[in-house]
């Protein structure tokens, strides 16, 4: 290989590592932030439940209609429990997002492709749950999934490059 090339080849090896460092920035963000709002959630959860809840007595009893007390309670308490769990999962989800941007260095393709189908995933599961959740925010998913594509592009084109200059017994950098 010339050094023309060479040069070349560490040129785009150093755009492809500049890309690699934003998905690590994008991944840390994604998880710093799912981590702190479920944080949150988790302690409004047992207020917020309760204020949804009396919203639906209060209805109720505009219609004439008696609440039994007990079933509320045994309501109530479900749904904050079901809540908690959902949004202890989805914190973990975010502790998994910190850990791929931690280690997206040292294993860039797999951890790339694992981290968009985990947000793509989450998308999903979460719009199942509330059709409306895929609309809100639409713009900051869709450039956060073209980030994601780009960098996986940017890493499938890394590890490419790196094993060729492996193979040519080039120093891998």
């Amino acid at each position: 290989m010339s050094s023309g090339m060479s040069g070349l080849g560490s040129l785009a090896q150093s755009a492809r590592q500049k890309q690699l460092k934003s998905a690590r920035g994008i991944l840390l963000g994604i998880g710093i932030l799912t981590v702190l709002a479920n944080l949150v959630y988790m302690a409004l959860a047992e207020s917020q439940v309760k204020a949804e809840l009396d919203k639906e007595v209060q209805q109720l009893s505009q219609k004439g209609m008696a609440v039994d007390r007990a079933k509320l309670a045994k309501i109530q308490n479900d749904a904050v429990t079901m809540t908690l769990m959902i949004n202890g999962v989805t914190c973990g989800l975010g502790v998994v997002f910190i850990l791929f941007g931690i280690f997206v260095n040292k294993y860039p393709v797999p951890i790339t492709i694992a981290g968009l189908v985990l947000y793509i995933g989450a998308a999903a599961v979460f719009a199942f749950i509330n059709p409306e959740s895929l609309i809100q925010g639409i713009i900051i998913k869709v450039i956060i999934v073209a980030a994601l594509v780009k960098s996986l592009q940017a890493a499938l084109a890394y590890e490419r490059e790196k094993s060729t200059a492996a193979f040519d017994g080039v120093p891998a950098a």
